[in-house]
């Protein structure tokens, strides 16, 4: 299978907690046929989230390891075009997908993580549902609720 993890999973996984260890049980994560993704906006959210919290060398140094074990994927012009489709639906402007709902808001980084597992067809992997409205019609959504 292949993979696309969301933030909040990654600082899960750094912090070895109950929800991480629920996760990559369900989803055999540590079995080396399946593909585990992220976006490059993921790999700076991280970061960043470390700086802003005084994460410590230990801590960033498990980062550091863990994107390692991670296919890290940037912008193309296919990827591009997910972005741009997926905002507008999110929107309610997209020309061909209606959106059944009011037009929802997402965070900009939100978006690139789900463009980019429409580009490589991956399921995400996330504990929020700010990616619920786009499953099926784009992706296939994996929500994990956090214990």
């Amino acid at each position: 299978m292949r993979y696309v993890l969301d933030t909040n999973v990654l600082v899960h996984a750094i912090r070895n907690s109950v929800s991480w260890q629920q996760i990559s049980l369900q989803f055999d994560l540590l079995n080396p046929e399946n593909q585990l993704f992220i976006s490059f906006v993921t790999k700076v959210e991280l970061f960043a989230f470390g700086l802003k919290n005084s994460w410590g060398e230990r801590k960033m140094q498990q980062l550091e390891q863990i994107m390692q074990q991670l296919i890290i994927l940037g912008i193309n012009d296919s990827l591009l075009q997910n972005y741009i489709e997926i905002d507008a639906y999110s929107n309610g402007k997209h020309p061909t997908k209606q959106l059944p709902t009011s037009a929802i808001k997402m965070g900009k980084h939100d978006i690139w993580i789900a463009a980019t597992a429409t580009y490589i067809y991956a399921d995400l992997i996330t504990m929020d549902k700010d990616f619920n409205h786009l499953n099926g019609v784009f992706l296939k959504v994996q929500y994990v609720a956090s214990n």
